[in-house]
């Protein structure tokens, strides 16, 4: 919707008068708006081809912007000004035209006056019109400086992917770790030292006794005592 309404007043704008040389057709003071422009869906739909402005019968209508009357008369049983503005073209009805038709006028001629009889809204109106070629646009947009706010897109919230699993904190040795480690490898040194110790010394024994033992043949009188003194 929003690159249709720049579109539309891009337009607007080329080729026609600057935007400061439209005016409203009737007044001052601007004139109410009693229905606003509704374009058809279809160029032979239903809508609303223009915009009405609140007005009284006798008064003076002048032209919206520069430009040459190409149509001034009655069309279907009411009276009809359009003028052309370049690419553009305004409209106004029912209107009893003052000018004739190839006249060049300026922003704010007079070019006729509010017909009575037969009224186009409940009360007296005049119905402005815009065209470009076939075309309708909205007449308002000549003489009412639209601000038109942009929608505002959050931002997407960040995609939740999982995390990666932080490590495992590595276990920290204190003071009281190393003296214990310590102390262990101290233990088992000197209980290494015992162990060879007393294996040698075994062994020492061992061999010992085999040499001490008497060859055969001889008799160990030492053993024989303790054997016979034994009850």
């Amino acid at each position: 919707m929003t690159v249709l309404t720049l579109l539309l007043t891009c337009m607007i704008t080329v080729g026609a008068p600057g935007l400061d040389a439209w005016r409203w057709p009737l007044g001052p003071p601007a004139p109410r708006v009693l229905r606003g422009f509704s374009p058809p869906s279809s160029p032979w739909g239903t809508g609303h081809r223009g915009v009405d402005l609140a007005a009284r019968p006798g008064q003076n209508v002048h032209a919206a912007g520069p430009g040459r009357v190409s149509y001034a008369g009655d069309l279907a049983g009411r009276g009809v000004v359009a003028v052309d503005h370049g690419v553009l073209r305004t409209t106004y009805l029912p209107v009893r035209p003052s000018v004739d038709v190839g006249r060049q006028v300026t922003s704010g001629t007079r070019i006729g006056v509010i017909e009575g009889g037969p009224l186009h809204c409940r009360v007296t109106c005049l119905h402005w019109g815009l065209l470009r070629g076939a075309l309708y646009l909205d007449p308002l947009n000549l003489v009412q400086q639209q601000v038109r706010l942009l929608p505002h897109w959050e931002r997407p919230a960040p995609s939740a992917t999982p995390r990666p699993p932080e490590p495992a904190p590595q276990p920290r040795m204190v003071l009281r770790d190393a003296t214990t480690a310590t102390g262990g490898a101290v233990t088992g040194m000197v209980l290494t030292v015992a162990l060879a110790f007393a294996w040698r010394r075994t062994r020492l024994r061992f061999r010992l006794h085999h040499r001490r033992r008497p060859p055969p043949g001889v008799i160990n009188l030492s053993q024989e005592r303790r054997l016979r003194r034994t009850p």
